[in-house]
């Protein structure tokens, strides 16, 4: 009996001996699964998010982003931050992250628009600059819901608000006529509006002025004119377009608009208007040019 258990003993001892001499110690780790291609946080690389983003006509939610690296896009389950690249407060729901400068929070309209176009002609940049940004322009600048819509709650616009392009257009109480009662439009395929009070699209009457003197006519009328979104003349808000009367090759012929008394060109508009124009007709006070009133003097 006891010679059987030795028997036992040796056995057991020599299988595992031989089991523990096939274990091998080099073995390769398998390599990590990740819901992203290869290349994802590299910008050099042609599978960077933001090319993947653009490729599927950026139908991406942010959501989703959080539900692995966090609601603060600080890493979470996956350990990888989001914010050693996108470093405003936001994160990547800062909005210069997809157009704009990502370099400076203070510029986010367009240039660059979502495919990285900074010219003026590019239908996603066009006059973005010049209604945003521009301090040189003949009127106040405008926000971004004066022309695009609004969801309220920023959680909501933040997420809702990316899509295919092209971007929804809404326009703001600004750019309704009072006067008139148009519906600015904004028509897609010729890159133009209309219906806008900010390019004309108004009338002032005279049996409410207290300058009456002024009209030829029962009303001072704009021309309503559409301006073409990515023209790159820089004459689509040239004084003459939106009251006054322009050449066909855009050029002033008269500031005068229609049903206001008189004859008169561009240096003559500061005798009654000296807080708005200078005596070459340059605006000098934005705040009271394009403001839905007749600033006299």
């Amino acid at each position: 009996m006891k010679s059987v258990s030795i028997i036992w003993i040796v056995f057991i001892s020599l299988f595992l001996s031989i089991g523990c001499s096939e274990v091998n110690n080099d073995i390769t780790p398998p390599p990590t699964v990740g819901v992203h291609p290869v290349g994802f946080g590299d910008r050099t690389s042609p599978n960077f998010h933001k090319f993947v983003f653009r490729e599927n006509d950026w139908s991406f939610n942010l959501r989703a982003c959080q539900e692995c690296h966090a609601a603060d896009y600080a890493g979470g389950v996956t350990g990888q931050s989001c914010l050693g690249c996108h470093r405003e407060p936001a994160g990547p729901e800062a909005c210069n992250t997809c157009h704009g400068d990502f370099s400076n929070p203070e510029y986010i309209a367009p240039p660059l628009d979502l495919e990285d176009n900074s010219e003026v002609s590019a239908r996603g940049v066009g006059a973005h600059f010049k209604h945003v940004y521009d301090t040189t322009s003949v009127s106040v600048n405008y926000g971004c819901f004066e022309c695009h819509q609004k969801t309220d709650g920023k959680d909501l616009f933040v997420h809702e608000h990316i899509a295919p392009p092209p971007a929804k257009m809404e326009f703001g109480e600004f750019a309704h006529s009072d006067s008139l009662g148009l519906e600015p439009i904004y028509d897609f395929t010729d890159l133009n509006c209309s219906n806008t009070y900010c390019h004309g699209g108004f009338k002032f009457g005279k049996s409410s002025s207290q300058n009456q003197w002024a009209y030829a006519e029962d009303y001072i009328v704009g021309n309503n004119y559409s301006p073409v979104w990515n023209s790159t003349t820089g004459k689509e808000a040239e004084c003459g377009t939106c009251h006054g009367e322009i050449d066909a090759d855009g050029n002033l012929v008269t500031p005068q608009p229609k049903g206001h008394f008189g004859a008169f060109v561009i240096t003559d508009c500061v005798n009654c208007h000296s807080s708005v124009v200078d005596g070459e007709g340059k605006i000098i006070d934005r705040l009271k040019h394009i403001n839905k009133e007749i600033n006299y003097p």
